[in-house]
């Protein structure tokens, strides 16, 4: 967010300024100052710019001051709340409501621009969190990055399988389906490495959350929207605009979700479903079984490769997954390594009595200071 005071004087907020000299003419032209990166509690981050005129915070309000966002906050007025005990700090002006706006003059032949005279929404994310089932996350994912999703913007599915992007490198809009379990593993393990200085209780309640969203199955949808996209919709103007202005333009992944069936299949292999059944007693009797299982499936009469005992021992065995070697291997009729297959239900993620909530009154009295 950010927003112009054309009378300037304002303090310069940064970590360093250059100053500018036009050389022909020796007249001092405005400063150019970089952002200074605030360090909050729990390695959150927000960053902060004053050239004198043009004030400019950057960062994640709901994650600012808080050992996660699962949940954040709900509304635009939270959000700038944060920002403005940041900019109190430096005694900068807080970012306020447009309460007019009008078109700029620009030059000739270029498209007029509405200008307001209040804050400026550059960037804003939307998320909302899916419950998806235990053990589910990665079939609901790899389902969805099947299908282009609004004017064709193409899924890039991570290696893992944990994340999908929709127009990862767009100026316009990005969309992103992800693990919320396997992300937050990965802060716990940093966690971990610095647990000299990150208390015991940090370390449980981020396992407690890791435990909860793997028990519920929690995939999380996010959008991005970018400053070409909100100035083409209208939407950078902070005060005349509310939530549901935003609405419209985060339905691309509900309406893949309408248009598609996702079933999550659960496969084990043929000498796993003998030890569970107990029709072998070692892993090496399993394996042995399972070779030949390979052998008919490929179409070889184990009646030739094998003796009348062998043979009508391995029939024993496998008949108790339900599969007949004494038939011929019809592919079509058999899919021995599949255990289960169920469509997904999606349902809204409910949050448990124990989470901790943002509080926009409790993160602006803690204390932050600057990183850079």
């Amino acid at each position: 967010m950010q927003q112009d005071h054309p009378t300037g004087s304002l303090p310069l907020v940064g970590q360093h300024v250059i100053e500018r000299i036009e050389l022909e003419t020796g007249e001092h032209l405005p400063p150019s100052v970089n952002q200074k990166i605030l360090e909050g509690s729990f390695s959150t981050k927000l960053t902060i710019r004053c050239d004198g005129t043009r004030v400019r915070v950057e960062g994640n309000p709901s994650r600012w001051q808080r050992m996660d966002n699962l949940f954040g906050l709900q509304t635009l007025d939270e959000c700038v709340a944060i920002f403005n005990n940041v900019l109190a700090r430096y005694n900068l002006p807080p970012f306020t409501k447009n309460t007019h706006i009008q078109y700029r003059q620009s030059p000739n032949g270029k498209t007029a621009q509405l200008v307001g005279n209040g804050a400026e929404i550059t960037a804003i994310d939307w998320t909302i969190n899916h419950q998806v089932g235990k053990g589910k996350e990665q079939s609901f994912i790899r389902g969805l990055s099947s299908m282009q999703i609004g004017r064709a913007r193409k899924p890039k599915l991570y290696p893992d399988g944990n994340t999908c992007n929709w127009g990862e490198a767009s100026t316009w809009l990005m969309t992103k389906l992800y693990n919320k379990a396997a992300e937050l593993i990965k802060h716990l393990k940093k966690d971990q490495r610095k647990k000299d200085i990150i208390s015991d209780d940090r370390l449980k309640y981020i396992q407690s959350l890791i435990e909860y969203c793997q028990e519920k199955g929690v995939v999380r949808e996010e959008h991005s929207l970018r400053q070409i996209m909100i100035k083409r919709h209208n939407l950078q103007f902070y005060g005349r605009v509310t939530e549901t202005d935003f609405q419209p333009y985060l339905k691309d992944i509900e309406t893949a979700m309408n248009a598609i069936q996702i079933s999550h299949d659960e496969h084990q292999s043929i000498a796993h479903q003998l030890l569970t059944v107990g029709a072998v007693k070692t892993l090496r009797q399993a394996n042995t079984t399972m070779s030949y299982f390979s052998l008919w499936q490929h179409g070889s009469d184990l009646r030739e490769i094998l003796s009348e005992s062998q043979f009508y021992q391995h029939k024993a065995r496998l008949k108790n997954i339900g599969i007949d070697i004494g038939q011929k291997f019809d592919v079509s009729r058999m899919c021995p390594t599949l255990k289960r297959s169920e469509v997904i239900e999606v349902k809204a993620l409910s949050i448990p009595d124990w989470y901790q909530m943002p509080v926009v009154a409790k993160s602006n009295i803690l204390p932050f200071k600057a990183y850079a």
